[in-house]
């Protein structure tokens, strides 16, 4: 077992041990992937992606990978975003850590997974959010995930996310969120992540929808489009309606991604996100 898989399990076996009654993991950060998709693609998570969207689909992707992401938007706010997975098969349980510094917090994520059968998975994580309010609190809260690989033109999930509510009055409401993956003939790839969310009220609807579409080109250039309705956005920490769009290029041992996207409401705003990771 090399020092890399040593590393992130043991980091990860602490986090999730340790504190395992405060504990969340969510799509609190996009990649440039996830927001070129409107930020589906729960089913369907690649790399790194896996740790925010859904970690039962860690055990997947038999990759090591460090990714470093960038995002800077309209409102001068700036994201940046580090993360390493293991989701290697010889390993006992896949695992992935990562940090995120946003305006309002800083975050560490971890999650594992486990296959329990060879087309199903099921995974935990956890979020430590740190407000950047100097109160000097910590916030955390837990989450649940399972994917099965149905066929190979159709795969799904189910996320239930921030399940104890610790960190509600900081817009970590639980979200229960149906992932879907459609692979048409290897030409177009198609996801539509419909999400509940039971303790929105004051008018702010509970049912939300996020969907997009990937084009793959020659086999390692993406072109992504997305769409998002009553999801959360990250960097506005709030509940909005927007899209994206994107490019990704899929190297042998590294990739690179971009992705514009633009929330029409309630508070209109403008990101470029920028990414690249190293997988072997």
């Amino acid at each position: 077992m090399s020092i890399f898989n040593s590393l992130i399990r043991l980091l990860s076996v602490f986090f999730l041990t340790c504190f395992s009654f405060s504990l969340a993991l969510a799509s609190d950060f996009h990649s440039p992937r996830t927001e070129a998709l409107g930020g589906a693609g729960h089913a369907g998570s690649l790399l790194s992606d896996a740790i925010y969207l859904n970690p039962a689909a860690g055990s997947y992707i038999k990759s090591h990978s460090l990714s470093v992401n960038y995002q800077a938007d309209s409102g001068n706010g700036h994201i940046f975003n580090a993360s390493v997975l293991d989701g290697t098969e010889e390993s006992l349980f896949q695992a992935g850590l990562s940090y995120t510094s946003r305006v309002d917090a800083n975050l560490i994520h971890v999650g594992a997974s486990k296959s329990i059968l060879s087309k199903m998975g099921i995974g935990i994580g956890g979020k430590f959010i740190f407000p950047n309010d100097n109160s000097g609190q910590r916030v955390g809260d837990a989450t649940f995930s399972a994917i099965g690989i149905f066929a190979k033109w159709f795969q799904a999930s189910l996320v239930i996310d921030n399940i104890m509510e610790t960190a509600s009055g900081r817009g970590f409401l639980r979200e229960y969120i149906i992932g879907t993956k459609i692979n048409v003939d290897q030409i177009i790839l198609v996801y539509i992540d419909p999400h509940y969310v039971p303790s929105l009220q004051n008018g702010q609807n509970q049912f939300g929808i996020e969907a997009g579409i990937e084009f793959p080109f020659f086999t390692d250039v993406f072109l992504r489009m997305g769409t998002f309705t009553s999801s959360m956005i990250p960097y506005q920490n709030q509940r909005g309606d927007g899209y994206g769009i994107g490019l990704g290029w899929l190297a042998p041992k590294i990739s690179l991604d971009y992705s514009f996207s633009r929330v029409i409401g309630p508070t209109s705003s403008l990101a470029h996100t920028f990414g690249m990771t190293i997988y072997f």
